[in-house]
Parts: structure tokens; sequence; C-alpha cells
């Protein structure tokens, strides 16, 4: 009997923090891997998943040898983490086929597929033609229905995605770069999920966008979720949605009737010439006080993201902006905080690399949003020190946790239990510090690392560039950092090239 082919899936990730140990409680979690598991059949092949965020950096040398195929997928600033573990597998068996796919290739067409055996630049659904090249048409799953089975234990939360892309164009995000259009799902699509979730306790949407511009099938797809929750699927649900949908707040009242528990918009800034700058004209009316209110009469909890641009504002700015919300226990405090990122392929990025604004001898790794890699509007020795303790909320912990009662308090009789436990925790958990374990091996790993100094021209390399194991010299370069820019901050001719369109690559051999 032919032995079924192995597979396995990797999330790959450097995390900010320089930890190897796993992010267990980090939401939403990446569910990329296991909707390309549910594109294999199976009974033919065995599928794996490693997400290097919920399970931590994937140091297990035995997993090596194992598969026939890997696949690749992660945010832009993971490729080099993809091409260390591609030189691990591809040492340990030559004939291995190596795939990777999502923002990662569309932003690095080139280099990846020059380091790839598959650089895929379109969504999951190009696996199936992936598995029929590699191996045959009859490993192509029927449904391609996602394996949530793989992603047990899941904390209770299953995971659904009703849209694609995004219909705004922030300057600073991916998909804007990246320039695909904004669709929805078919109603097949989103039964297939719902049914290999099962029952869970709650949904979390993964579209970057739930509102969208089509009126007909939002009403359509909330209803579609609203039906599961009054069959007694899951006992709420939340998504993320963009400035606009607050406008009419009859959007509010539909998804509240509908078992919506929670609502995650980008606020971004309180600035609105940071929003501007960053064409985010949906945002320019986003009151967190005022959506926190809405939300909150219609029994949802809001959340939202903050980010701090010190190319354009001040220490004072930002630490103005962060006092008001820890003196107004009316709002929650911003579930993400980060610095801005000048994320490949964007216009931001363009925009940032021409005008001179990005540090010399920057790395793709360094754009992880916990550190300064573009030159500030104030002194350089002023701004990192402020940046290390608000990344950390040094100085504010006490203040954290008072924020977080007081919040939970005020809004106890319109939350039920779970949103009121949700907006206890969330901030305490966000910015209280984490907690350093996983294996032995990871925790190992973690003190190994050099210190985070929280700029990009003091940081050193991380510990994943010296390899594991003893490899031959033909893999050196999977264990060199991609360079942004050079000694004097102009982008580098190998990001160039990186960046250049490429033919099709065909499976060699």
């Amino acid at each position: 009997m032919k032995r079924k082919q192995n597979v396995l899936i990797i999330n790959a990730y450097f995390d900010p923090w320089r930890s190897s140990t796993p992010t267990r409680w980090f939401i939403p979690r990446a569910m990329a891997p296991y909707y390309l598991a549910g594109y294999f059949n199976a009974d033919l092949v065995n599928v794996r998943v490693w997400d290097e965020v919920f399970h931590g950096a994937l140091l297990d040398t035995r997993l090596f040898d194992w598969p026939d195929l890997v696949i690749f997928t992660g945010l832009t600033a993971a490729f080099d983490r993809a091409h260390q573990l591609s030189a691990y597998f591809r040492n340990a068996n030559p004939a291995v086929v190596t795939v990777i796919g999502g923002p990662i290739a569309r932003a690095l067409p080139s280099l990846c597929a020059e380091a790839f055996d598959y650089a895929c630049q379109g969504d999951v659904e190009e696996m199936s033609q992936v598995i029929a090249e590699v191996f045959d048409r009859s490993h192509v799953s029927e449904t391609g229905a996602p394996r949530f089975d793989l992603a047990v234990p899941s904390m209770g939360l299953g995971y659904l995605e009703t849209t694609k892309n995004c219909n705004f164009a922030c300057s600073f995000c991916s998909l804007t770069g990246e320039q695909r259009k904004y669709v929805s799902h078919s109603e097949q699509s989103i039964a297939h999920q719902f049914d290999a979730m099962k029952r869970v306790l709650g949904v979390m949407v993964l579209d970057n966008n739930f509102y969208g511009n089509n009126r007909q099938s939002f009403e359509r797809r909330v209803e579609l979720i609203g039906d599961r929750w009054r069959q007694g699927q899951f006992r709420g649900w939340g998504a993320l949605v963009t400035g606009d949908f607050f406008k009419r707040p009859e959007n509010v009242e539909l998804m509240a009737r509908n078992g919506c528990k929670a609502v995650f918009s980008g606020v971004e800034s309180l600035d609105p010439e940071v929003l501007k700058s960053f064409n985010k004209k949906q945002s320019m009316t986003s009151d967190p006080r005022a959506l926190t209110k809405l939300c909150a009469e219609n029994g949802m909890f809001f959340d939202y993201g903050m980010i701090a641009d010190f190319s354009q504002q001040t220490i004072a700015d930002v630490d103005s902006q962060l006092n008001a919300v820890l003196d107004d226990p009316t709002i929650p405090l911003p579930g993400l905080l980060s610095l801005t990122i000048p994320i490949l392929g964007t216009p931001y990025f363009d925009e940032a690399a021409s005008a001179g604004r990005l540090m010399p001898d920057l790395l793709l790794s360094d754009m992880d949003g916990q550190k300064v890699v573009e030159w500030p509007k104030e002194p350089l020795e002023k701004v990192v020190p402020f940046v290390a303790d608000l990344m950390q909320f040094k100085g504010r912990k006490r203040a954290l946790a008072r924020h977080a009662a007081k919040h939970a308090w005020h809004w106890r009789k319109h939350f039920d239990w779970d949103q009121t436990a949700l907006a206890m925790v969330r901030p305490l958990h966000r910015f209280g510090g984490k907690i350093n374990l996983g294996s032995i091996r990871q925790m190992s790993q973690s003190r190994k690392e050099p210190p985070l100094t929280y700029c990009a021209l003091s940081d050193g390399l991380r510990s994943a560039y010296k390899p594991l194991v003893p490899l031959p010299s033909k893999f050196e370069k999977c264990f060199e950092p991609l360079r942004i820019t050079d000694a004097e901050g102009g982008l580098t001719e190998e990001l160039l090239n990186a960046r250049a369109k490429a033919a099709p690559v065909a499976l060699a051999g």
C-alpha cells in the first residue's frame, strides 16, 4: 500500500519581543495554514501545522526530514525566517518541495521565485493547482473546507472568513499595495466553514473589512451568521469594521440583533493630520468615546488600534493621547498599540523611502512595529527611551490596572459576563507583560537573544540567523538578512531586484 504524503504548513514569524516561546492568547490566530490544509485530501495526505506565533519558534530538528512538501506563509517581515526554515528542510530531505505564498510572495516575487520551488501570488485557492502538480489531482480535497480540527486547542474560539481584501486604500496597508479586489465568499463557502468549525464558544470573523461596500452582501452575511447563532452553534461573535460602518447606527443594531458581541475598528490615531497622511479617510470621524457608547448601548464591546508615528508626532502628542484614554474609564485602552510600519509595497513605504525617512542599514525583519525604523521628528536620543517605555507600558502599570477595572465596571450593565471579563482582562494581558513559557529548547533560545533596544540602528541580529544545526555552505545565503537600505539610507539593489515581478516558476526536475 502506498504511504500517505506528508505536508507541513508553517506560519513563519519573528517575535518582536525576541522570544521563541508560544504566544497562545493573541487573538486572532493566524488561520491561513488551516484554510490551506483544507485543500488536501485527508485520506491521502498527512497534514501538520506549525504556527510560530501560537506554537512558538520551530526548533524541533526531528521535524526537518518528515515532510514531502513544506508550505510557508506569514507577514512580509517574516521572509528571512521562512528562508531559514527552508534551508533546514532542504538539507534534511533534498527531494522536499517548498512553497511560499501570502504577503511575502506578493511583496518579494522575484526573490521568492528564486528561493522556493513555488511562489504563489494568489489566495489559498491556488493551492489546488500546486497539489495537483506536486502529487496529483486525487490528493486535492473535494470541498476545500478548512481543517479547524488541526487548530485545537482554540480556547473556545472559531474563525470565519466572509470576504477577502478591503475596499479602502490606507497608505500603510499591504492590501493597498497588492491592489486586489474586495470580494465576498459564497454562501456555500461560509456554510462549509461553519460546518467544519462545529460548536464553539464564540466566532471571530477574520475579514479585513466585514462591512465592505455592498450593503446587500453585508446584510446577508450578518443574517447567515445570525442564523447559526440562533441555532446555538456559538454564544456570540465579533468582526473588524471600518469607520464608515458607524455612520449608520442601524448597522450596529443589525449586528447586535444577530448575536454580535464585539467589533474592532482601526481608529489608528486621534490626530486628524496623521489620519490624512495615512489616507485613512474612513476614520476621520471615529471618536472612540462616541463609538464605545454606541456599541455598549447595543450590548457590543468596542475595540480599536492605535499607531504612533514619531515622524509626524512629538513625544508630548503621543503621551497626551494615551493619558487621555487612561484618564477616561468610558473608553477602552487600544487592543493594538504599534509604531508605524513602512510595509514593503505600500504607498507609505515608497513615500518614506523617497523622503529619506528610512534609517540606514535597515533590515526587513526590523519592520515589526516595536522599534524605531524612521527618523523621528524629535531627537532620536529622546524618542527611543520613550518608545521603550511606551511598548512596555513602563510607569503606567497601575494606571492600566485602574483603568481596566473602572472600564469594566462602568459598562457592566450593558455587557454580559463574557464581555465584562473581556473588558477587564484584555488590556492587562496586552500591556501587562508576557510570561515566556515554552519547551526547554524555546526558553533556552530566548535567553540567547541580544537585548532589545527599540531602535533599528542599535538592534543586534536575532539568534535565528545562526543555524541550529551544521549546514553545507550552499545554505549560507538563507541566513543572510534581507537589507532594505544601505549605509546612506537608500534602497538596496538587493531589495529592488527582490521586488521585481517574476515569471511563473515551474517545479524543477
